[in-house]
C-alpha cells in the first residue's frame, strides 16, 4: 500500500463549498426564480390598483386641505399682526412713551405679500402643474387653393405659335370673389345722388 497524503483543511473546505454552491445554484434556478416571477405577476395588479387609489386620495386631500390651509394662514397672519400691535402698545405704556405708529401702506403691503404666499402654497397643494401648459384642439383651416393654375411661360423658339390669351375665359369658370381678400366697394357720395 502506498502512502496516502492527508488533505489539508483548505482542500476539504473547497469540496464542501463546491457542493454548497451547486445546491444553491439548483435552488435558485429551480425554485427561487420561478417563485419570484409568479409573485411579481400576482402583485402587479394589486400594486397598480393601490397606486391609483393612493394618487386619487392624495388629490382629494389636497383639494380639501388647500382652502383650509389658505384660510388658516390668513387668520394666523391677522392674529399675529394684532398680537404684535397689542404687544407694542403695552410695551410703550410700560416705558411711558407713545407707541410707534405703523404705516398703513407698509401694513397693506405685508398683508398682500402674506396673502400671495398663501395663494402660491394653496396652488401647489392643489397640484397646479397639471400639464405644463395650455393646449387646444383647434386646427386652422387649410389655405385656399388657387382657382385656376396658370402655367408659367417657358422660353419657346420663334417658329412655334404662341398660345391663345386667357382673356376669353368663360364667366362660369371664373372664381367667385373672396370676401376676405377683395377690396370693399366704394359707396357713391349721397349728395351727388340727389
Amino acid at each position: 500500500m502506498g502512502l496516502r497524503r492527508k488533505k489539508t483543511l483548505l482542500e476539504q473546505a473547497e469540496g464542501y463549498v463546491e457542493a454548497a454552491i451547486d445546491q444553491a445554484r439548483d435552488f435558485v434556478h429551480d425554485t427561487a426564480r420561478p417563485a419570484l416571477h409568479d409573485a411579481k405577476e400576482k402583485a402587479a395588479p394589486v400594486v397598480a390598483a393601490g397606486a391609483a387609489t393612493a394618487a386619487e386620495k392624495a388629490a382629494e386631500a389636497r383639494q380639501k386641505a388647500a382652502p383650509v390651509i389658505a384660510a388658516g394662514a390668513a387668520t394666523l397672519a391677522e392674529k399675529a399682526s394684532e398680537a404684535k400691535d397689542y404687544a407694542e402698545t403695552k410695551a410703550a405704556e410700560l416705558n411711558g412713551s407713545n407707541p410707534k405708529k405703523r404705516s398703513k401702506i407698509k401694513t397693506l403691503l405685508m398683508l398682500g405679500a402674506v396673502g400671495g404666499a398663501v395663494a402660491v402654497i394653496a396652488k401647489k397643494l392643489q397640484g397646479g402643474n397639471d400639464g405644463g401648459g395650455w393646449q387646444t384642439s383647434y386646427d386652422p383651416a387649410p389655405p385656399p387653393s388657387p382657382a385656376a393654375a396658370v402655367p408659367t411661360p417657358v422660353d419657346t423658339p420663334a417658329d412655334t405659335p404662341a398660345e391663345e390669351p386667357l382673356d376669353a375665359v368663360d364667366a362660369a369658370d371664373a372664381p367667385s370673389p373672396d370676401p376676405l381678400s377683395d377690396p370693399l366697394p366704394t359707396e357713391a357720395d349721397p349728395e351727388s345722388e340727389r
